[in-house]
Parts: C-alpha cells; sequence; structure tokens
C-alpha cells in the first residue's frame, strides 16, 4: 500500500474541504492546468491500452495537491516543522544503524564500494527523496531569513538539517545545497571550493569512489538502454507524440538489457516515454514560464534553483511519481505568491500596532 499517496490524496480531500467551508471560489489559474493535465494524460492512457498503466495519473493528484497548498500561506511554516521532524528521524535512523544494527532506512553503499557507510532514507523509499525534503526545507529556511523571521531554533534547526544533509552521501542533493551556497554564502562556496580541492588531492581514491563514482554513471547509461530501443527504435508516431502512457518499459525490451528492468532513472527519458514530445514540450514551457515569474518578481535566487531541479537534476533522477517532489513544488509556489520580504516584513509591524 502506497501510504505517501494515499495520504496526499487524504490532504488534497482536506484542502478541498477547507476551500468549501470558507466559501472560497477555485482559481482558474489552478483548475484550466490541471484539467488540460488530467485530460492529456487520459488521452495518452486510452491510446496504449491495455499497456498503459494508472500511474501516469499520479502528477495531476500531485500537482492538485501543490496547487492547493500554494493558496494556504500557513502551509509554509506547517511544512517547514513537519520536514525538520522528518530530518530528525532520519538521522536518528542512521545513527541507530550503527549501534543496534541494519534497519530499511537507511542505505548501506554497497554500491559504491563504500558498504561502511550507511545514506539516511528517512521514512522515503530512496536517499534521493530524503535528499528533496532536505532541499525544501532549506528553500524555506532561506525565505524566513530573507523576511527577518528567524530565531535562535531556526539555527539550531539550520545546524542539524546540514547533519541530514551530509549523511545523504547523494550527489544530487549536495550538488544542489553547493547551489544554495553559490547564491547565500559567496565566501564559504569559495572556501569549501578550495577545501575541496585540497581534501580532493589528498583523499583521491576514496572521493572518487564516493562522488566520482564512473561505475554507477555507466550503469545510469545501461539502465536507459530498455528506453533508448523502445522510444526510438519501436514507437510509432502515436507514442512520439503522445507517450506510451507508462512510465515503464515492457518486458519485451527491458529483457534484452544489461539489468533487465524497465525503470526510466532518467527525468528526461521517463517523460519522453511516458507522455510524449507534445507532454515533455508542455513541461518544458511549464518551468520556464514559473522560473521566469520568480524572476519578474526579484527571486533570482528562486528562480535558479527551481530552474535547476527541474532541469538540470532531472538528468541524474526523477520523482515524478514520488510525493516528495509535490512537497518541494508547494514550497516553490508558496515562495512565489508570498508578498515581498519588505511588505511581510510591515504587515508584522501594522498587525502589532
Amino acid at each position: 500500500m502506497p501510504l505517501d499517496k494515499v495520504a496526499m490524496l487524504g490532504v488534497v480531500a482536506l484542502l478541498i474541504f477547507h476551500q468549501i467551508f470558507l466559501s472560497k471560489t477555485f482559481s482558474p489559474r489552478l483548475l484550466f492546468p490541471i484539467l488540460g493535465l488530467a485530460t492529456y494524460c487520459l488521452l495518452s492512457y486510452v491510446l496504449n491500452l491495455p499497456d498503459s498503466s494508472l500511474i501516469i495519473f499520479f502528477p495531476v493528484l500531485g500537482l492538485f495537491f501543490a496547487g492547493l497548498a500554494a493558496e494556504e500561506e500557513a502551509f509554509l511554516d506547517i511544512l517547514y516543522w513537519g520536514l525538520f521532524v522528518h530530518i530528525c528521524v532520519g538521522i536518528l535512523l542512521v545513527f541507530s544503524s550503527y549501534l543496534i544494527g541494519m534497519n530499511p532506512h537507511v542505505h548501506p553503499m554497497y554500491d559504491k564500494g563504500l558498504p561502511f557507510l550507511h545514506a539516511a532514507k528517512g521514512l522515503t523509499t530512496t536517499v534521493q527523496s530524503y535528499g528533496t525534503l532536505l532541499i525544501g526545507w532549506f528553500l524555506i529556511y532561506y525565505w524566513k531569513k530573507e523576511s527577518d523571521t528567524l530565531t535562535k531554533l531556526d539555527s539550531l534547526a539550520y545546524g542539524i538539517a546540514i547533519l541530514g544533509l551530509i549523511l545523504t552521501f547523494n550527489r544530487n542533493t549536495l550538488v544542489i545545497f553547493y547551489l544554495i551556497l553559490f547564491f547565500k554564502h559567496r565566501k564559504i562556496f569559495i572556501f569549501t571550493l578550495v577545501v575541496a580541492a585540497m581534501f580532493y588531492l589528498y583523499y583521491f581514491e576514496f572521493i572518487n569512489k564516493l562522488i566520482f563514482n564512473v561505475s554507477t554513471l555507466n550503469s545510469r547509461a545501461d539502465l536507459l538502454q530498455a528506453f533508448r530501443t523502445s522510444f526510438f527504435e519501436y514507437s510509432s508516431w502515436k507514442e512520439y507524440l503522445f507517450g506510451h502512457g507508462n512510465n515503464m518499459v515492457s518486458d519485451v525490451f527491458a529483457r534484452s538489457t544489461k539489468y533487465k528492468t524497465g525503470y526510466i532513472e532518467n527525468g528526461t527519458s521517463v517523460l519522453l516515454y511516458t507522455y510524449g514530445f507534445i507532454g515533455y514540450l508542455a513541461y518544458l514551457a511549464t518551468v520556464m514560464m514559473i522560473s521566469l515569474m520568480f524572476f519578474i518578481r526579484k527571486k533570482v535566487f528562486y528562480a535558479a534553483m527551481f530552474f535547476y531541479i527541474f532541469i538540470i537534476a532531472q538528468q541524474f533522477t526523477h520523482e515524478f511519481y514520488a510525493t516528495t517532489l509535490y512537497l518541494l513544488i508547494s514550497i516553490f509556489l508558496l515562495i512565489l505568491n508570498s508578498k515581498p520580504p519588505s511588505a511581510s516584513k510591515d504587515r508584522i509591524l501594522s498587525s502589532a500596532e
């Protein structure tokens, strides 16, 4: 039972009830894109019966949740502390794996030849998903910092979150955080760049295994073989345009590859395979539009982060069918809809008066 998806469905129901209870109307900016996406998914699903999968509709639910959550300003604070609790749980589970034995919430890094390192997964299914929750927390932290609403408790929480970040040992998450340092802590960015270069020279072999593991990169390329064969060599015009209506490559093609799996790990590839070129172009246009909206509203840091996470980071992995991605999107939308820090500050002062 995918409890995260059931829980998201429950939260969506609560948010809808909240809208109705307060006699709020649903914004056309939310309803029209969601209905359009649902219609497109239905088209892709029907055109590919009986091989299509209902999982392709999950982004409809996820984006509906993100859109509804973005209209509730108080949700940002709820997510901030909820994610922090999850981060703490993930850290405790890592320490317990060393003290009392392995548990299913950590990932021993056998794949990188470092089984003595236990990467944090928290209550998610993958290290990457746990890392996404961490990045979401950091985004809210820096928004609070810009709004001048941080406390000593937030500073303590920041240190704990940094520990959680380190315990992921995840390249994608660490690179995204390094991008945050570039925007928010330029001196620390330069200092860590110099220190990292020194450490790399001294611990050359160890860091190569941990960060620049070529075998892992090669395995990712091999995992795409089933996608390349199925999509580029055996797809019809219909599948090129509207996708296969399934996020997994057929076993017929998967069995002929090295890993014999139809799972597609690359974000661009899974969007092309599942929703076709029309779906992927719509995704690109949406990412560009939201990034531009951040930029126009002078939230350059968030514009860069959104573009990097949803375009560049998707070349290494994807979470389109995980709730963590839609929690992250809701955070971005909440920040996009939030008033500028100065306006928030004025509102607080006026209410105090």
